[in-house]
C-alpha cells in the first residue's frame, strides 16, 4: 500500500511540476555560475496543477514545490530533517533524510517538492537530470492527539544560494489549542522559542555543496 501511495504521489508532483514549470521563465537550462545568481525560489502552481492536486485532496501546505539554480560545481545536495526536543533544540531526525551526490557535476538547476499531510511527515521529491525521486514520508509520533491543531510555514521567498549553508525549507508544528499563529520557516528555524509547550514541531532545511559528503 505504501508503496502504491509513493508512486501515486510521484506521479502527481510530475503532473504538478510540469504546471509549475509552464508558468516559470528559463528554467528548462541551468546556467552557469557567471551568468545567472544561484537561488531557491518557491513555485507557483498553474490552475491545471492546482485543480489536480485539488482532485487528489492534497491542499496548499501539503504540496510545497521549489525551483533551484545552482552552480556548475554542484556536487551534493542533502534535505535535513529536525525535530524540536523539550529544551527548544533541533535535533536530525534519520528519518526523512535525502541525501545524493556524484564525483561528478550534478544538473545545477531542477525542481524538488515537500509533499504530505497532517497525519504523517513530508515525502520529498526531485525534478532534475540524474538525481533520485526523494523519500517517502516518515512517520510521526503515534501519541499526537487526532484533534491537534496543525500551523505550517514554508520558504516564501527566493533566498540565494551559498554552499554549505542551509536553507530552511519548512517548519510544522503542532499544539493542543485551537488558535494557530503565521509561521515562517527562516525565522522560526533559527528561533524555535515560540514553539513552546508545543506537542510536536518538525523542520526541513537543504544545502547545496560543491564538495563530496565526508
Amino acid at each position: 500500500m505504501k508503496k502504491h501511495l509513493a508512486i501515486c504521489t510521484a506521479v502527481l508532483l510530475c503532473i504538478a511540476l510540469a504546471g509549475c514549470q509552464a508558468q516559470q521563465s528559463g528554467a528548462e537550462a541551468a546556467a552557469s555560475e557567471d551568468t545567472a545568481a544561484m537561488q531557491l525560489s518557491p513555485m507557483t502552481l498553474s490552475e491545471d496543477a492546482a485543480r489536480v492536486l485539488d482532485l487528489a485532496g492534497i491542499t496548499g501546505s501539503e504540496f510545497v514545490p521549489y525551483e533551484y539554480q545552482a552552480g556548475d560545481t554542484l556536487r551534493c545536495i542533502t534535505i535535513q530533517r529536525y525535530i524540536l526536543n523539550d529544551a527548544l533544540t533541533w535535533e536530525a531526525a534519520d528519518s526523512g533524510f535525502y541525501q545524493t551526490y556524484n564525483d561528478t557535476p550534478l544538473a545545477a538547476g531542477g525542481y524538488l517538492a515537500l509533499t504530505g499531510q497532517s497525519t504523517e511527515g513530508y515525502a520529498i521529491r526531485f525534478s532534475a537530470p540524474g538525481i533520485g525521486d526523494g523519500v517517502n514520508p516518515p512517520a510521526l509520533p503515534e501519541d499526537l492527539p487526532a484533534a491537534a491543531a496543525c500551523g505550517v510555514g514554508a520558504q516564501q521567498q527566493a533566498v540565494p544560494i551559498v554552499y554549505d549553508e542551509e536553507i530552511p525549507l519548512l517548519v510544522r508544528t503542532y499544539r493542543d489549542k485551537s488558535e494557530l499563529y503565521v509561521y515562517d520557516a527562516a525565522r522560526d528555524f533559527a528561533d524555535p522559542s515560540r514553539f513552546t509547550g508545543d506537542l510536536f514541531t518538525e523542520a526541513y532545511t537543504i544545502t547545496f555543496s560543491d564538495e563530496m559528503p565526508a
